[in-house]
């Protein structure tokens, strides 16, 4: 985007509303990392607990919280920095394959964001960015007829995934996600004694996402 002229972009769906004191924190955030995603809603994309070879579940606020990791954040409501919409572009490090697969399903391009920032600055700084959560107040005003609210959504994302990693692999660039990020090394606010139960999501809502939490 040629007028751009700030390296941050706030990406934010147009049925949330975030508090302005979230949106301090948040551009705090990113400037402390401006390598990494920031974002409001973390997720946690994990090994099938069926043990199927190479196949991922995509897990939100419930797991994260109660396993204490995450390992990417959506661009529904987050910051990142402004090369990586040029990237995301850019076929030597987002192919072509990938861009397809997100216009065929109409699904996924946060994933595959998420999955290109990872691949990439591992690439060019020897390791990946790790996302940063921050906790903050938003209100969702799709939650109850937004995309994720469709039947067979924590599904499809599953699959995506999966379908995601595997272009990644058969290229030889290793799984984007290989790694967990602990959620308190990963937040922006601390709380005090900071344990790791003090840990909220911003938007209560979160809490009743239990679709996937057994798979």
């Amino acid at each position: 985007i040629d007028s751009l002229q700030s390296d941050v972009v706030l990406m934010v769906d147009d049925d949330l509303r975030i508090s302005c004191p979230s949106l301090y924190q948040g551009f705090e955030a990113w400037a402390t990392n401006p390598d990494s995603m920031v974002g409001y809603y973390p997720r946690l994309a994990a090994q099938s607990r069926s043990h199927v070879a190479n196949q991922y579940t995509y897990h939100n606020w419930p797991e994260v919280f109660l396993t204490s990791r995450m390992n990417f954040v959506l661009t529904k409501a987050s910051f990142l920095h402004k090369q990586y919409l040029d990237i995301y572009w850019d076929e030597n490090w987002h192919p072509r394959q990938i861009l397809d697969y997100v216009d065929r399903y109409r699904n996924c391009e946060d994933i595959a964001m998420a999955m290109m920032v990872a691949n990439y600055t591992k690439t060019t700084l020897g390791e990946s960015s790790k996302p940063v959560y921050v906790e903050g107040r938003v209100n969702d005003k799709g939650i109850f007829g937004g995309i994720s609210t469709i039947s067979g959504h924590h599904t499809a994302r599953s699959k995506c995934l999966t379908d995601l990693s595997e272009m990644y692999t058969s290229r030889g660039w290793g799984l984007p996600f290989s790694y967990d990020v602990p959620l308190k090394e990963a937040s922006w606010l601390h709380h005090s004694p900071d344990m790791w139960w003090q840990y909220r999501p911003s938007n209560v809502a979160e809490w009743v996402a239990l679709l996937n939490f057994f798979r």
